[in-house]
């Protein structure tokens, strides 16, 4: 979301770098393209999948330095695409070339995917709930039931961040909507924003948010996008009530975790806010009753989340089902905005680089890039033969390191997803999970707790000004480990039981 987290922040971003710096990447990025693009033909790598593996390794280059932004990196990647696709062989590596008119489909097929669907209306969805106020609404009733002991409202922050996962299909959207709370929480109780409760509260948005991304098909927009691809690749549905049984108990204990983590790794100024209670009752006292713009959007939500769950007996598919929400908070007497209201809330580069993102996953896959660049790269480590558990837990490994190289949880899910599934495709073996081993895949993208600048709803929490990049490493660490040896242990015992290994 474009939003400022909180009025006043100060902003601590990443150093910026030097212009000369950036002009740099892109030049490395460009030529590492074009060498790609025009190397000799390598065996059993078909001329259009030479050219998007080219196209990859230049939106690599720009996600992980981010030397251009994210919205032109993705503008570049369609343009690309559209210019380089149709210059090449429309089959193999001769023969006539496909055209860059029949190109320009191929570069936006993301834009009809039904993963970024969901994504765009997700987002939508997002404005129109944070446009009501509802949001802290809900936060501050949970708070006043919680209580104020220090570790109460902690549990209270993770159960919101939990909670508006059925409300805010965007993470980013759910930190900003946090962050803004949790900062007037700090002032209210008079506590300093240094404090140990100050830091952690922000430190507890940043790493929640992520958490939070795993619990339902649409708390995430990696999700949606994994599940088109599985979809695509091995003809396999996951439906909003699957998912939710399948990550809901990932997320849920994994959040309890954090939970034990963050309040027994630290030992705060006090064990109760004084007058917590008092100031919370206020601070509800001045939103007044419900607005009927609050009571508006509670009736469409409730009837989305019933659709949602009601998927295999409705046959309207989540993302159906999201669109109609959309529809319902713009028309007119019964939603909360018009067009401009809500559009204007909503984070255009993000939809762009979905769209992009998922445009290029969809030509690594089908013009066997992925396959190959799998078999080249991981072809040769013995993983085919190793037992399915044992095989999931090494890829679940290595996704979680390489996460660390992008700055953003929509570059990483386009580049890594798409190569899963090209190294499942790679081993030829049918008997193989391949769909519940790219699920468990996905849910890896999200496990980047330890460094503000690997997500930007860290970076929002970040940008308070309250805590410091080691205040989040020295509870990241512990997190990031609890979450591997969980997913290890989920994938010998609860998805090994549900069917998905």
């Amino acid at each position: 979301m474009s939003q400022s987290p909180t009025a006043g922040a100060s902003n601590p971003t990443p150093p910026k770098q030097k212009p000369a710096a950036k002009f740099g990447w892109i030049i490395l990025g460009l030529v590492a393209m074009l060498a790609i693009i025009f190397m000799p033909q390598l065996a059993g790598l078909t001329a259009a999948g030479k050219v998007t593996l080219g196209i990859l390794v230049f939106a690599v280059v720009m996600w992980v330095t981010e030397a251009v932004s994210y919205p032109v990196s993705a503008v570049a990647i369609i343009a690309f695409l559209c210019v380089f696709m149709g210059f090449a062989p429309a089959a193999g590596v001769s023969g006539p070339l496909l055209g860059t008119g029949k190109a320009i489909p191929l570069a936006l097929s993301g834009f009809t995917n039904g993963g970024w669907v969901l994504v765009a209306a997700g987002l939508f969805m997002a404005a129109g709930i944070l446009s009501t106020g509802l949001e802290k609404r809900i936060a501050l009733n949970i708070l006043k039931v919680v209580g104020t002991k220090v570790n109460a409202i902690f549990a209270g922050m993770i159960i919101v961040m939990i909670l508006l996962g059925f409300l805010i299909p965007s993470i980013t959207a759910r930190s900003a909507t946090l962050t803004p709370i949790a900062m007037g929480l700090i002032a209210a109780f008079g506590v300093e924003l240094k404090s140990v409760f100050g830091r952690m509260m922000l430190v507890c948005v940043a790493i929640s948010s992520s958490i939070s991304g795993i619990l339902l098909l649409t708390s995430g927009a990696p999700n949606p996008v994994a599940v088109a691809f599985i979809e695509k690749s091995f003809n396999h549905t996951i439906s909003w009530g699957n998912w939710l049984v399948y990550g809901g108990p990932y997320s849920l204990i994994l959040a309890l975790i954090f939970y034990f983590i963050i309040t027994r790794m630290n030992k705060f100024e006090f064990t109760e806010v004084p007058g917590g209670r008092e100031i919370i009752g206020k601070a509800l006292a001045d939103l007044g009753p419900m607005s009927d713009k609050e009571k508006r959007i509670s009736a469409i939500f409730a009837i989305t989340i019933l659709l949602w769950i009601t998927e295999p007996w409705t046959k309207i598919d989540a993302n159906t089902t999201s669109i109609i929400s959309v529809l319902l908070m713009l028309w007119p007497g019964i939603g909360v905005g018009n067009w401009k209201t809500l559009a204007g809330k909503v984070d255009w580069g993000t939809i762009l680089l979905f769209g992009a993102g998922i445009s290029l996953g969809e030509m690594l896959l089908k013009t066997g890039a992925a396959l190959w660049l799998a078999k080249s790269a991981l072809g040769g480590l013995g993983l085919g033969a190793m037992p399915v558990a044992l095989m999931m837990m090494v890829i679940s490994i290595a996704l979680v390191a390489i996460r660390f190289a992008f700055a953003s949880i929509t570059s990483a899910t386009a580049a890594l997803v798409p190569t899963v599934i090209g190294f499942l495709l790679s081993l030829n073996n049918p008997s193989l999970p391949m769909w519940g081993m790219t699920f468990i895949s996905t849910l890896c993208v999200y496990i980047a707790f330890m460094l503000p600048v690997n997500s930007p709803q860290a970076m929002i929490a970040y940008a308070t000004n309250t805590f410091e990049v080691k205040d989040m490493v020295r509870i990241g660490i512990p997190t990031t480990i609890a979450a591997i040896l969980l997913l290890v242990l989920f994938t010998y015992t609860y998805w090994h039981w549900m069917g998905l290994i």
